[in-house]
């Protein structure tokens, strides 16, 4: 069972006040908690007493960073490890009352709030009470269209419970190593939130230390309050949400400016010639931003040219002009703090399979080094695989990229690794990276090796048939579906056992009897029927009794002679059943494959006997759901029953396109000949593009990318 709420606690230089922080967490009357300790690189003793405390309470995890990402790192960290529903945080120096998470729980009021705000009192060092906030109790449900994100709540991330989702689905993160990440943050939350919960009582107690940021006069602090700004414009910009927030968004320009004025002012007895200079900074920077950045973001680069040389171009006329305005690029997201040579943490699950020696003999072998082999033996399916995620969830401070690599999975040549490295280096967003690998079994590349990086994490379950689900991550996954050369072999060399449990496997997989309707995949009873059929024409290619051992294993799943214990290496029944057919001849099992395997007619019987009334249905329900994809969407969305828009499965054949070399020339030789709006679609929706292209000089594209596109599109 996961926790209600998931307690992020940031470590960074507070020894002296750690203890007293995460004891108030430890000790409050709301226990279905988890409490994730993120250690930044701290260079004290911090990290050794959390582990110290983490011997009495069982729900404290400590994750270590390998480099210092600043507390808004620290806090992504602990957002993408959350297994809550619910995430609340406490800065380590400061602490909280004993009923502070249960208040907050229940004002979620069972699961309907997305926000639940506290107040909050300062406090000196010795307990002391400096001052008290908390607002009028009240609930925005929903949050009105019009309401200005930055008047809903104190931007602080500390004082409130907030729905995990928010963050992830939204893809929100704190930005990395800069001052004010809360205002930089909370204000796009609210951009997204549907309801927010204000509630009474003074929970939170901020320790008011006599180095706090608020009142520091550096470099840093005027460019982090620009940075502050612009990632929050940045996102309304990107979002479509700046014309509407834009009023919203100019106040807090304005606001923001006079109280860190005010602070400064206020916090000196008397203000030196340097307090002075940057007071004037501010103001310059505050006026600048307020009236000339919306002009000066819709500049060509001749309007900068001339404005930079000779001071040609008239900003205020043309701030006046470009009231607002649109920009490309991505959505802010965190940068991952990686040297050119990540660690790599390679994991193995074996079961006995025959390739395990030159599986690790082939990774002996890559040219780069710089890479851990951990093994996970003598475990069932299930566990084995919860193992691995759990361990690459434990070790995301230790690691940068993690390769789960089968023991039956082999190497092509020893550069393979060195380019998977490549793959992250040189694409900051790519969290989770799929490759094709060359199946013995089928004679045809498979999707096979999957590659993470340490900012992913998974909701750890016991399903038992689809083992490997996609994971959370705040960037991209890519899927490289066919190369043109070899990255690995999968099970070059299996053994009959092995065989025979692939077939098992698979053939759950194929048949899915005990899912309910709702849980049944067409997809999977698709791609798992099109290995088998590739398996049996390998069958009579090559006679080779291993692959009609694994078509055997499959007809006594689809006979019902094997149940649903057999995805598992040790599982009883599949032990027999293999001791019983082990010295079958392959003319002895083509005689007993052939009735469902010759004719395609056989073939059509005995698939619809595999999948079940139920899993025909799905099928035919899937195949008028992507049908209705087809139809034209400016957003390249379709709607599922329940109303909901999700991505269509353009996407991926997007980024195939996009990473191939004679689509980088197409576009280059296209591009004088089209305007601005087919050039952005072009880039950005290149499977949209060649599928509605017109004149013969754009559909040349589709032929060039048809292997790309979606399979039931290539013939269009």
């Amino acid at each position: 069972m996961n926790p209600k709420i998931s307690v992020i606690v940031p470590l960074f230089k507070t020894e002296r006040f750690v203890e007293k922080c995460v004891r108030s967490v430890m000790e409050q009357s709301f226990t279905d908690i988890e409490i994730l300790c993120i250690d930044d690189c701290s260079p004290d003793n911090s990290a050794l007493i959390v582990r110290r405390l983490a011997t009495e309470d069982r729900r404290i995890k400590l994750i270590h960073h390998m480099e210092n990402r600043g507390l808004g790192g620290a806090r992504n960290t602990g957002i993408l490890h959350a297994k809550a529903p619910y995430i609340a945080s406490v800065d380590s120096d400061d602490y909280i009352a004993p009923t502070m998470l249960e208040a907050l729980y229940a004002g979620t009021q069972d699961g309907h709030f997305d926000v639940v705000v506290s107040g909050y009192e300062r406090v000196d060092e010795t307990g002391k009470v400096l001052s008290k906030h908390m607002q009028s109790v009240r609930s925005l449900d929903p949050i009105p269209d019009d309401q200005d994100p930055y008047k809903i709540a104190n931007p602080a991330f500390w004082n409130k419970l907030w729905r995990t989702s928010l963050y992830i689905e939204n893809e929100i993160f704190f930005p990395d190593h800069i001052y004010y990440q809360d205002a930089a943050t909370t204000p796009r939350i609210f951009a997204y939130a549907k309801n927010v919960n204000v509630i009474g009582g003074v929970y939170y107690k901020y320790l008011v230390r006599s180095d706090s940021v608020t009142n520091k006069t550096s470099d840093k602090h005027k460019l982090d309050k620009y940075r502050e700004l612009d990632f929050v414009k940045d996102f309304f910009i990107q979002r479509g949400l700046y014309g509407k927030y834009h009023d919203a968004f100019s106040r807090r320009v304005f606001e923001t400016y006079k109280n860190h004025f005010a602070t400064i002012v206020d916090g000196k007895r008397a203000l030196d010639e340097g307090s002075l200079r940057y007071l004037r900074y501010l103001l310059l920077m505050r006026e600048s931003y307020l009236h000339l950045d919306d002009a000066i973001r819709g500049m060509t680069i001749e309007e900068l040219t001339r404005a930079f040389e000779d001071g040609g171009a008239d900003i205020r006329r043309l701030a006046l002009e470009k009231k607002t305005v649109a920009i490309d690029g991505v959505p802010p997201r965190i940068v991952r703090p990686w040297s050119r040579t990540p660690d790599v943490s390679v994991l193995t699950l074996h079961s006995g399979e025959n390739e395990f020696a030159q599986s690790k003999q082939s990774l002996e072998n890559q040219n780069y080094k710089r890479w851990t082999h951990k093994v996970f033996s003598g475990l069932g399916n299930v566990e084995s695989h919860q193992a691995l995620y759990n361990e690459i969830m434990d070790n995301s401070g230790r690691y940068h990229i993690f390769l789960k690599l089968d023991a039956d999975m082999v190497f092509a040549d020893e550069t393979v690794l060195e380019e998977i490295v490549k793959r992250f280096n040189s694409d900051p967003e790519l969290d989770h990276f799929v490759v094709a690998c060359d199946d013995w079994m089928t004679g045809k590349q498979i999707i096979g090796v999957h590659a993470f990086s340490n900012r992913v994490s998974w909701n750890i379950s016991a399903e038992g048939l689809f083992v490997d689900p996609s994971p959370k991550r705040p960037g991209k996954r890519v899927i490289v579906e066919r190369t043109d050369r070899a990255y690995f072999y999968h099970s070059p060399d299996p053994s009959p056992f092995q065989a025979f449990h692939f077939g098992a496997h698979r053939a759950l997989k194929l048949c899915q009897r005990n899912r309910s309707y709702e849980e049944k995949r067409a997809d999977a009873m698709n791609a798992q029927w099109d290995v088998f059929f590739n398996v049996w024409n390998r069958f009579m290619e090559t006679g080779d009794e291993r692959l009609g051992l694994a078509l055997v294993a499959c007809h006594l799943v689809v006979s019902g002679d094997l149940g649903e214990g057999v995805h598992d290496y040790k599982d009883p029944q599949l032990l027999d059943a293999f001791k019983q057919h082990e010295h079958s001849t392959a003319a002895e099992m083509m005689s007993l494959l052939e009735p469902f395997w010759k004719t395609r007619s056989s073939r059509q019987t005995y698939f619809a006997q595999a999948v079940g009334p139920d899993g025909l249905r799905k099928m035919e329900e899937d195949r008028v759901l992507r049908k209705k994809g087809k139809a034209k969407r400016s957003d390249g969305s379709r709607k599922t029953e329940g109303g909901m828009a999700k991505k269509a499965r353009f996407s991926e054949s997007d980024e195939r396109i996009r990473s191939r070399v004679k689509f980088r020339i197409y576009r280059a030789a296209l591009s004088p000949f089209i305007d601005t709006t087919l050039k952005l679609k072009l880039q950005e929706k290149p499977t949209v593009f060649f599928l509605d292209a017109k004149h013969p000089a754009l559909r040349f594209g589709r032929w060039l990318h048809r292997n790309d596109l979606p399979l039931d599109l290539q013939g269009r």
